[in-house]
């Protein structure tokens, strides 16, 4: 049987057709994209939105730059660290020593870099404090007594000291009262007017508020002041830890949580990133295994 020439012609044209029609679904179907859109850095607004605004929205820039990929500042409080975490809400998460251990448990957040402060460099430590004139002379004294704290979330403005004094046989959950104020320049406040008998900030809040000419330092009485070689801050534990970490969440991506660590790893001291948060760069992280210790700890005797 011949076959005539059309017939060739019709099944080429019906295949040509066929091949045009894959290619305009294959590449005109918005098909779902996986590649980072933004990342977001949630940041531990511990003395208010605004100033966490205003300190991390240059190493934003300076990230977005250095990635390609925009980054912007989420500040949150105390409660919304674990939620923003939990909820894959951010990618990026700059806050204490405390939440650090729990999350990486608990969410499996990895550290990509320590803070190194501006005069603390990368250690920080906690400071139990009284008003000047106060009764309250020794830490044995503060049993039954009125404390100030920043949050039980708070690794310098709790965590540290409860530690620090649980292993002087003193247990601040049972012998004192503790009153959470949620801000660090709220608990120096609160102590200055009378409102509790001590309070716990981290090491260089006083300073800061004294800088910021928000307080005068002779106002107020350091108990147990330790002296460690290098550091210059006015600290009453026997231990430093760490300064806040910077960790990538499961939400980030492999690649490009180690384009971010190589960033951070590169700030210089005297930047205008560095200069604007207030702090000389990031360090390689440090070891949070002591955290680890004084959460287990202090978690049992609540």
């Amino acid at each position: 049987m011949k076959i005539r020439p059309e017939t060739y012609r019709d099944r080429a044209g019906t295949g040509l057709s066929i091949v045009i029609v894959a290619f305009l679904v294959l590449f005109l179907t918005p098909w779902p994209c996986h590649c980072q859109q933004q990342i977001r850095l949630g940041v531990l607004a511990k003395r208010g939105y605004q100033t966490a605004m205003e300190r991390w929205s240059p190493l934003a820039r300076f990230l977005t730059k250095k990635t390609g990929v925009k980054t912007v500042i989420v500040p949150l409080s105390f409660s919304q660290v674990p939620e923003y975490v939990s909820q894959n809400k951010v990618d990026l998460i700059l806050a204490n020593q405390k939440f650090y251990v729990s999350l990486k448990k608990q969410y499996g957040v990895q550290a990509l870099a320590t803070v190194i402060n501006s005069r603390g460099g990368p250690f920080m430590g906690g400071v139990i404090f009284t008003k000047k004139g106060s009764p309250v002379k020794s830490i044995a004294q503060l049993k039954g007594k009125r404390i100030g704290i920043v949050s039980f979330g708070s690794g310098g403005g709790f965590l540290i000291q409860a530690y620090d004094l649980l292993l002087r046989d003193i247990d601040v959950v049972r012998d004192t009262e503790l009153k959470p104020l949620e801000g660090q320049d709220y608990v120096v406040y609160a102590v200055l007017n009378g409102a509790v008998d001590a309070g716990f900030v981290r090491t260089g809040q006083l300073e800061s508020m004294v800088r910021e000419k928000k307080i005068a330092l002779n106002d107020f009485r350091i108990l147990s002041p330790q002296d460690h070689p290098g550091f210059p801050l006015l600290c009453s534990t026997l231990q430093l830890w760490p300064a806040w970490p910077i960790a990538a969440t499961t939400a980030l991506s492999g690649n490009l949580s180690a384009r971010i660590k190589n960033s951070l790893l590169a700030i210089q001291p005297g930047s205008r990133v560095a200069k604007a948060a207030r702090i000389r760069g990031f360090a390689s992280p440090g070891d949070y295994s002591p955290v680890a210790q004084a959460l287990a700890a202090v978690g049992k005797t609540k």
